[in-house]
Parts: structure tokens; C-alpha cells; sequence
């Protein structure tokens, strides 16, 4: 039986693991990865240390498991919104950045205003915000531009795992789709955007699909890990599209839920769908030429529950009490530490808690976190029903799926069951299914679908509290479109 060694690079941590033909894990490691903070407002990792923590994770696994001579694939997930950039020889001159990187909020207004006369969002499929690369690389040519000077080429988290494994200079269409310089409707580069900066896309991985773009291992690296001849790379996907794979949920009407330090909402569909609304809460991510992930993201999901327990105070959130309701006026949190993703609330978006008394303990200050990403991730479901993006069911992964009352939460405020997978490391198993598919060994991943959802846990609403949380949902609404222009004008106090 065939089997995949499978990366999955989050901005938090690395997971390796052996997954065979079955969706079965063989094995597994763990490591979290060291945040650089470089400059103020940075947020990097180090790509050299990312490929001593998969060498190590993979020879140790190997030496332990002993089925080095069984393995025909390596396949990654990773992160969206990493950039480095590279030298002539296509070295590093920067680290990869992630998420948490802020530095291009200080030139955000400048970039609003020298990209004004153009609709980034019907030309990319991406609203205006600060994370994107296109943003980034905005802030690099003014703030850095010694740096920028230096930099011949550009890479991202797909890209370069995959050059170092290969040789190739490629990414994959879920990754370059969330870049703001990918052009949807003409699937490459958008020269028009990146000449304003002096830039071309010969300078940008080339693109490929990453559900069936094989390559073969590097030599080198296959001897380092003591693997047999004949391995193939295939490119992969981001991890939120790997999910999606894991889940048997690439069909009509399934919804995609990831919970994870971000989260997300997203339905597959054949074509890309837009916002009707001026607040652009949908991005349409291309998975390949046939598969589009239409829905919204969050940046803040267990960020802000870690922040918290980090900084504040440590919590359960396993405590059956983060599902207490109250009878009194709600605590809300709107829990945007580092921006959001639609239009009018995100670029400028920090963390509020709205309605805090003297009564309220630690355990009412978490339950209101959780219910504020989920109470964020409804604002991402109305606009995929105000947008005919019909969802008749929820299917959840991720990290924060292992948080009881938190996948509870989710279904009473979205008012949907909620069907959570058995095993919790869905991506790993997503991505080595993507392998099997891509070289013959299954026809299409749609035939997973009921293996691997055989052993779901399924998650129902309490109707008990339906009511009082779309009451309360409303008001949330309400006090965050309020706050939107209030976030912009905070973030230009000094």
C-alpha cells in the first residue's frame, strides 16, 4: 500500500506525518515554529530553520515507523500570505512572513490611494486589506527600499517548500489566489498591478494546480531521508483547501469550516463568486481550473483564545461553563487583534470587549471570545445566503474542532449541525489523499467522501438558545459596523 509523507505548514506550527492510501496516519510529529520579530511589526519564520524542524520531524518518524522504502509521495499544505524575498541566486534576503505581520498597516492608506483607480477585488477576487502581498510589497518599496532594491525574485510558503524539495520555481493556484497580484479571470500574474511597483511576474513562481502537479525529489534530499528512487513531489494546496479535501467536502453546498489560529467559511463551486455587497466579505480562491472556494475568512479565531490564556490569564476552555448563556446583558468581544478581512471593518479592526462590568470573571471574558469568532464567523454565512451560496450543511476541522464547547457554540449560533471528523489532523490526510488522486491510485477525491466522514461526530444546535443568540447576534452586527469607522480613526491617534 502506497503511502504519503505529508507536511503541513501552518504560521503556528509544523506537522509531519505519514498518511497510506486508506487515509489512515501511520505516524506523526509536532513542532511549534519560532516567530522572527525582526523589525517592528514583523512577523517571520526562518526558512532555513523550517527545513532543519522537516528534516528532523521526518528522519525521526522514519527511523521510527521503518517504512522509508514504502514511501511514493511528499505532498505540503501551508500558509497563504507568505512573502520572501529572494536574491539574483534566489536566496533569501528576508524571512517568510505570516499572518501577524502588521507593518504594512503603516503604509495601508498610501497604498488605498496609489492603487484608487483600480477594482483590486473584481480584478483579484481580494478586498482591501493589509495582509495581502500586493499590500506588502507596497509597504517594502516605500519603507524598505534598499531591501526591495535587493530583491530579484519573490517566493512564497508553497513555493519555496517546493523548490527546496524539487528544484522548480512553482506555486499553486490556492496560494497565488490570495496574493491580491493573481488575476482570477486571466489565472496568472497581474502585470498591470505589479508594474506600478516596478515589478514584473517573471519575477514570481510560476503556476500550476496543485492538486495534480507532480515533480520528482531532489536527490540530495531523497538520500538525507533514505528514501527509494522514484518519489514524486506533488505541489499541494494551501492547508484550509487541503482541509476541504480531508473533509469529503468538495461539493455543492458544503460548507467548509477551519478553525485554526485564522478560521474559515468557504463552499466549493465551479465559478468564482463576488460580493453583491460594497463590503466584499467573499474571496473567491481558485483550488484548480475547475474548483472555486467562495466564502470569507477570519483572521482572528484561536489567536485571540491564545492571547488571551498568554497574557491575560489561563482559562479551561473545555469548561462546560463557556456554554452558560446568562440572563443579564451579554459580554461581547469583538476579537480582532490583528485586523479583519472584509472591506469596511478589517484593515483598521482591533480588539474590543463591549459591555464589561465589574461582575464578569475570566471564564465570561473567554466565553466571550468564543462566541465573538463565532458570532464573526455568522457575519461570513450571512453573506454567502445574501450571495445565493446555498449551505445545507457544516463540515469542521482544525485545531479548535477539539474545543467541546466551542464546536457547540458554533452550531447554536450558525443554527446548523456541525459534522466533526473522528481524527483531528484532517489536512495531513487531505493532502496525501490529493497524491493518491493526481497519480491514478483513486479517480477522483469525491470517492473519500463517505471513509472519511464514516466516524463524524455530529453537532446540533440547542434550540433552547437559538433565539437569544440571534437577538444577541443582531446587536453584534449592529456594534460592529458601528466600530468600522471608529477603527480607522483610532489607528491614526498618535
Amino acid at each position: 500500500m502506497a503511502i504519503a509523507l505529508t507536511i503541513d505548514l501552518g504560521t503556528t506550527n509544523l506537522k509531519v506525518g505519514l498518511v497510506n492510501e486508506g487515509g489512515e496516519i501511520l505516524n506523526l510529529r509536532s513542532v511549534a515554529v519560532p516567530v522572527i520579530n525582526s523589525a517592528a511589526g514583523g512577523a517571520e519564520h526562518n526558512p532555513e530553520e523550517l527545513k532543519k524542524l522537516i528534516i528532523g520531524l521526518s528522519k525521526e518518524m522514519l527511523t521510527q515507523s521503518n517504512v522509508a522504502h514504502q514511501i511514493d509521495y511528499i505532498v505540503s499544505s501551508t500558509y497563504q500570505f507568505g512573502l520572501m524575498l529572494l536574491d539574483g541566486q534566489k536566496k533569501p534576503i528576508t524571512g517568510l512572513t505570516l499572518l501577524a505581520d502588521i507593518r504594512s498597516q503603516k503604509t495601508f492608506d498610501a497604498f488605498l490611494e496609489a492603487y484608487a483607480d483600480v477594482d483590486l477585488y473584481a480584478q483579484t477576487g481580494c478586498p482591501l486589506m493589509s495582509p495581502y502581498l500586493l499590500a506588502r510589497l507596497f509597504y517594502f518599496s516605500t519603507h524598505e527600499k534598499e531591501t526591495l532594491k535587493q530583491a530579484k525574485y519573490f517566493t512564497d510558503s508553497k513555493a519555496f517548500l517546493f523548490e527546496w524539495l524539487t528544484g522548480e520555481f512553482v506555486t499553486d493556484m490556492s496560494t497565488a489566489a490570495a496574493t491580491q497580484i493573481y488575476n482570477i479571470h486571466q489565472q496568472t500574474w497581474d502585470e498591470t498591478l505589479l508594474s506600478r511597483l516596478g515589478l514584473s511576474g517573471k519575477q514570481f513562481p510560476e503556476i500550476k494546480e496543485g492538486t495534480s502537479y507532480l515533480s520528482a525529489l531532489k536527490e540530495e534530499l531523497r538520500a538525507e531521508l533514505g528514501l527509494k528512487s522514484g518519489v514524486k513531489v506533488l505541489l499541494g494546496v494551501y492547508d484550509g483547501a487541503a482541509l476541504g479535501v480531508g473533509l469529503g467536502a468538495l461539493k455543492p453546498g458544503v460548507g467548509i469550516i477551519n478553525v485554526g489560529t485564522s478560521a474559515m467559511l468557504r463552499v466549493p463551486g465551479t465559478l468564482p463568486a463576488f460580493d453583491k455587497s460594497d463590503n466584499k466579505r467573499i474571496q473567491p480562491y481558485a483550488l484548480n481550473n475547475q474548483i472555486f472556494l467562495n466564502g470569507g475568512a477570519l483572521n482572528n479565531a484561536a489567536l485571540p483564545i491564545n492571547w488571551l490564556r498568554n497574557s491575560l490569564f489561563e482559562v479551561d476552555v473545555q469548561d462546560p461553563a463557556m456554554l452558560d448563556i446568562g440572563n443579564g446583558s451579554p459580554l461581547l468581544c469583538f476579537p480582532y487583534l490583528t485586523s479583519e478581512r472584509d472591506s469596511k471593518t478589517g484593515p483598521y479592526a482591533s480588539g474590543v470587549f463591549f459591555g464589561l462590568r465589574q461582575y464578569h470573571n475570566k471564564t465570561d471574558m473567554a466565553r466571550a471570545v468564543l462566541e465573538g469568532v463565532a458570532y464573526s464567523m455568522r457575519y461570513l454565512y450571512e453573506a454567502l445566503k445574501e450571495n445565493n451560496l446555498e449551505v445545507t450543511e457544516l463540515r469542521m476541522g482544525g485545531g479548535g474542532a477539539q474545543i467541546k464547547p466551542w464546536t457547540q457554540i458554533f452550531a447554536n449560533i450558525l443554527g446548523l449541525p456541525i459534522h466533526i471528523p473522528s481524527d483531528d489532523q484532517i489536512a495531513l490526510i487531505g493532502s496525501a489523499m490529493l497524491a493518491f488522486v493526481a497519480d491514478g491510485k483513486y479517480k477522483d477525491i469525491t470517492v473519500l467522501d463517505e471513509q472519511m466522514n464514516k466516524n463524524s461526530i455530529n453537532i446540533y444546535p440547542d434550540n433552547k438558545v437559538l433565539g437569544i443568540h440571534d437577538e444577541r447576534y443582531l446587536f453584534f452586527k449592529k456594534v460592529r459596523e458601528t466600530l468600522a469607522p471608529l477603527y480607522k480613526e483610532h489607528a491614526a491617534l498618535c
